[in-house]
């Protein structure tokens, strides 16, 4: 029994379960941040966000509005989650690149072009001189730099590997 109107529960368990995702993406950003208290207490809600919702899909499984609640609130509650996830977390990546020195001074010019730094090391490789690139970008910002760099040569050795700890250099500035 509830006490809800039949028609609103649908939308209650959808609303619930989407901020259930959010609230679980920014658990996992405060324990990654070693907030622990913030991260317990966010972690009670979440569980207690699921309970309630669970309870009222799984208690009558033929209610397919319920159902379909259920399913697609946790499903744009993933979307939501990324979105906050990326607006909240600075997120950087360390992306390598190792091509003839022609080609990667000419990458190197074009993502200092679009703000991104770029340091360049001589090395020799197998087959002669190469130059290697390094470029630390925002999570966000390398989807643009891998297309800079497919652009201007779509089959050199690309490294991305995740950065944790980022300190002085050049970053380019979060995006509004």
């Amino acid at each position: 029994m509830t006490l809800l109107d039949p028609s609103f529960l649908p939308v209650l368990i959808f609303v619930l379960r989407v901020s259930n995702n959010v609230i679980g993406t920014l658990r996992l950003i405060l324990v990654s941040r070693e907030q622990r208290l913030w991260g317990f207490a966010f972690a009670s809600l979440e569980s207690l966000l699921f309970a309630y919702t669970a309870g009222q899909v799984i208690t009558d499984l033929n209610n397919l509005p319920n159902l379909a609640a259920y399913v697609f609130g946790f499903a744009v509650g993933g979307v939501v989650g990324m979105q906050v996830e990326n607006r909240y977390v600075k997120a950087y990546e360390s992306v390598t690149v190792i091509a003839s020195r022609e080609v990667s001074h000419e990458m190197a010019l074009a993502l200092r072009e679009h703000g991104h730094g770029v340091t360049e090391i001589m090395g020799e490789g197998a087959h002669g001189e190469v130059e290697e690139l390094h470029i630390i970008v925002h999570r966000r910002d390398l989807h643009q730099v891998m297309r800079i760099i497919r652009n201007i040569k779509d089959d050199v050795f690309v490294t991305v590997e995740h950065s944790e700890f980022i300190r002085g250099g050049w970053i380019r500035a979060h995006r509004r």
